[in-house]
C-alpha cells in the first residue's frame, strides 16, 4: 500500500506539470498567431480571432485552478490582462509582450528540465520530419503539404520570419509534445525527448539561410544553452539581425561545449533569482534558487568532490543557506551580494573541473565513490535481512527478499532508459522521489528493527523461534521484506543512475574506461561487504544475532530519515534551518534543525519502546518465576 501511495503521489505531481505545460503551449500559440487575427485594431480573420478569445479564456480558467500563492496571483493578473487585450483588439506587440511575461512565469514554475540534455541529431530530425511532418507542413516547411488543403487553421509555415522570431525552441518542443487542440497539429508524445528536441531545432532553423561558418555576432557574444532554448529571438535580439540565433539552431553542438554546462546553468539561474527578488518576487526567486542547485550544481558535485572537496562542500552549504535569505525581509542588496559571491565560487569550481575533470584518475575515483556511497546502505539492508532469514531457517522468505532488490535493479534500468531517451527527470523530481522513498523505507526499517529486538529479548527465544516463526513471518511480513528490499535498493539505484549520467557527460572518451573500472571496483567491494555480513552473521548466537541486526535496522532507519529530510529540503518541499553541527553524509547527519530533530525523535522513540518492552518482559519473567 505504501508503494501504491508513493506512485500515486508522483503521478499526481506529473499531472500538475502536464497542466502547466498545456497552459504554456496555449500562451505560446496565442503570442505567435495573434497577428493573423488582428491588425491595426481591427479583426482581419474572424475564425482566428474567435480562437484567440477561446484560448485566452482557457488560459484564465487553468491558471485560476492552480494552487494559491504568490506565483498564481501574478499569473492570474497576466492572464486577465491578456484576455482584456484580446477582447479589446490590442496591437500584436502588446499581446507579444504579455504572452512573453506569462511564458516566463510559467517556465520558472515548471518542475521539468527546460533544455535538452545532449545536442540534438539534426540528420535524424530531418528524416523524421520527412516521415511525420512533411505531409502537412510540406517538404521544405512552407505549410503546403498534400494534407494541408482545406485545413483550418493552415499548417505553420516555418519560413515566416516574423512568426519564427516570436517562437522559442522550448515553445516548439512543447507544441510537438502536446499538439494543439482544435487544430490539425497532433501530439507527438510517442517520440522520445531527444527526438522532439531534434525536430524543434530542425524546424526552428528553417526560416534562416544556412551559414557555413559562425557569424561575428556569435564569436562576440555566444548564447548559452538556456538562452538559445527558452528565449525567442525577438526577446534577445533587440533589433539586431538573428544570425547568431540561427547559428545556434543550425549547429546545436556549439551549445554543449563541455561538461561544465550544469555550472553555467547554475550561475544563470542564481543571477535570475537575485533579479526576481529585487523585483519583489521572493517566491519566484526561491524557485530559481532551487533549480540552480538541483539542475545545475548538484550534477557536478561528484566530480568536484574529487577535485576540490572543500570548495564543493562550501558551495553546497552556501547555496542552501542562500534560500533562507529569500524571505522577503532581507534587503535586496544583501541577496544580490550573496548571489554574486556564489557565482564567483561556481566560477572557481568551473576552473577546477576544467583542469582535472578529464583525468582518468579523477573519473575512476568519482565513479568508485558514487557507487560505494550510494550502494553501501542498500547492501547493509539486504545482506542483514538475508542473514536473518538464513539464520532462522526461513529460506522460503529469501525469494521475496531477492525479488525486491532484483525488481529494484530492473526499475533502475528502466529509469536509465526513460531518463536517457524518453523524458528528462528534473532535479526536483529526483529529490522528491529519493526523499519520499527514504522516509517510507525508514518507517519499515524501524518496524523491522523493533520486531527483531522484541524477539531477541523473548524468554526461551529458541523455543519461540521454533514454534512461532512461521506465524511471525506471515505473508504480510514477507511482503514487508520485499518492499523494504525494493525501496532500499531502488532509492540508491535511482540516484546512482542520474549521477553516472552526469559523470559520463563530463569525461572524454579517454576517461570513459576509467568510469567503468571504478564502477566495477565499487561493485566488487559491495559484494565483499555482503559476504562478510552473511559469513560472520551466521556465527553469532541467535539471540545476539537478533540484537545486532535490530540495532543495525534502527540505525539505518535513522540514516534514511536524515537523508530523506535532506532530499526534500533540497527539492524545496521542507523548510531548512541551518545549525552548527558536524556533517556526516555516511550517517545521514546534516547541519539542519529539521533533520536532526526528526532523527533524535526516532532514536528517542526506539529507546522508549525498548525500555517498555524490557520492563514488560521483566515483569512477565518475575511472574513466571513465582511459586505456583
Amino acid at each position: 500500500m505504501r508503494v501504491f501511495l508513493l506512485i500515486a503521489l508522483l503521478f499526481s505531481a506529473s499531472l500538475a506539470v502536464a497542466d502547466e505545460r498545456a497552459v504554456l503551449q496555449l500562451v505560446d500559440y496565442v503570442g505567435v498567431d495573434y497577428p493573423e487575427a488582428v491588425a491595426e485594431g481591427a479583426v482581419i480573420n474572424a475564425g482566428e480571432y474567435a480562437e484567440m478569445q477561446d484560448f485566452a479564456a482557457r488560459i484564465q480558467d487553468q491558471v485560476g485552478a492552480m494552487a494559491a500563492g504568490e506565483r498564481r496571483q501574478a499569473l492570474v493578473a497576466l492572464a486577465s490582462q491578456l484576455a482584456g487585450q484580446i477582447n479589446g483588439m490590442a496591437a500584436p506587440a502588446q499581446i507579444a509582450s504579455t504572452t512573453r511575461q506569462l511564458r516566463e512565469q510559467l517556465m520558472q514554475g515548471l518542475d521539468i528540465s527546460l533544455v535538452p540534455r545532449r545536442a540534438p541529431d539534426l540528420e535524424k530530425a530531418a528524416r523524421q520530419y520527412a516521415q511525420q511532418c512533411a505531409m502537412c507542413h510540406g517538404a521544405t516547411g512552407h505549410g503546403d503539404g498534400p494534407a494541408a488543403t482545406g485545413m483550418e487553421p493552415a499548417p505553420t509555415n516555418f519560413h515566416d520570419v516574423a512568426r519564427a522570431r516570436e517562437r522559442s525552441l522550448f515553445g516548439l518542443f512543447n507544441t510537438i509534445t502536446l499538439g494543439v487542440d482544435g487544430t490539425g497539429m497532433a501530439a507527438f508524445d510517442g517520440l522520445s525527448d531527444s527526438e522532439r528536441w531534434g525536430l524543434a531545432f530542425y524546424v526552428g532553423a528553417m526560416h534562416a539561410p544556412v551559414q557555413a561558418t559562425a557569424p561575428a555576432a556569435w564569436e562576440a557574444a555566444p548564447l548559452t544553452l538556456e538562452q538559445a532554448v527558452t528565449r525567442a529571438p525577438v526577446e534577445l535580439a533587440a533589433g539586431e539581425d538573428d544570425r547568431r540565433y540561427a547559428w545556434a539552431r543550425q549547429q546545436p553542438a556549439v551549445l554543449f561545449p563541455s561538461g561544465d554546462e550544469p555550472l553555467v546553468l547554475s550561475m544563470l539561474l542564481l543571477e535570475k533569482s537575485a533579479s526576481a527578488y529585487a523585483g519583489g518576487s521572493p517566491g519566484q526567486a526561491r524557485e530559481l534558487a532551487i533549480r540552480a542547485y538541483l539542475e545545475g550544481f548538484e550534477l557536478s558535485e561528484a566530480a568536484l568532490a574529487n577535485v576540490a572537496p572543500t570548495l564543493m562542500r562550501h558551495i553546497e552549504e552556501r547555496m542552501i543557506n542562500y534560500r533562507a535569505l529569500l524571505d522577503g525581509n532581507t534587503p535586496a542588496a544583501d541577496v544580490d551580494a550573496e548571489a554574486g559571491q556564489l557565482v564567483a565560487l561556481l566560477e572557481q569550481a568551473q576552473s577546477a573541473l576544467a583542469e582535472d575533470t578529464l583525468s582518468p584518475g579523477v573519473a575512476y575515483t568519482s565513479s568508485l565513490v558514487i557507487l560505494l556511497r550510494e550502494g553501501l546502505e542498500a547492501i547493509l539492508v539486504v545482506a542483514a535481512m538475508a542473514a536473518f532469514l538464513t539464520k532462522t531457517n526461513r529460506h522460503a522468505g529469501l525469494k521475496w527478499l531477492h525479488g525486491g532488490w532484483i525488481l529494484a535493479l530492473l526499475a533502475g534500468g528502466a529509469t536509465w532508459m526513460v531518463s536517457s531517451y524518453v523524458i528528462e527527470i528534473s532535479g526536483a523530481a529526483r529529490e522528491l522521489t529519493e526523499g519520499i522513498t527514504a522516509l517510507v523505507a525508514a518507517v519499515i526499517l524501524f518496524y523491522v528493527g523493533f520486531w527483531m529486538h522484541s524477539r531477541a529479548n523473548a524468554q526461551r527465544w529458541g523455543q519461540y523461534i521454533k514454534e512461532k516463526m512461521n506465524a511471525a513471518l506471515s505473508d504480510a511480513a514477507l511482503w514487508t521484506l520485499a518492499v523494504v528490499s525494493f525501496l532500499a535498493v531502488y532509492r540508491e539505484v535511482f540516484e546512482t543512475v542520474l549521477f553516472y549520467q552526469a559523470l559520463w557527460a563530463q569525461v572524454g572518451p579517454e576517461a570513459q574506461g576509467s568510469v567503468v573500472s571504478g564502477a566495477v571496483t565499487a561493485l566488487a567491494a559491495l559484494v565483499l561487504v555482503a559476504f562478510i555480513i552473511l559469513r560472520f552473521g551466521m556465527r553469532l548466537p541467535l539471540g545476539q544475532f537478533f540484537t545486532v541486526t535490530a540495532y543495525l535496522m534502527i540505525g539505518l532507519a535513522v540514516v534514511f530519515v536524515g537523508k530523506g529530510v535532506a532530499a526534500l529540503q533540497e527539492a524545496g518541499q521542507l523548510p531548512f534551518t541551518p545549525v552548527a553541527f558536524p556533517r556526516l553524509d555516511l550517517l545521514g547527519i546534516y547541519p539542519n534543525a529539521q533533520g536532526l530533530a526528526l532523527q533524535v525523535l526516532v532514536l528517542s522513540l526506539a529507546v522508549v519502546l525498548w525500555w517498555r518492552q524490557n520492563r514488560q518482559q521483566g515483569a512477565s519473567e518475575a511472574g513466571e518465576s513465582r511459586p505456583g
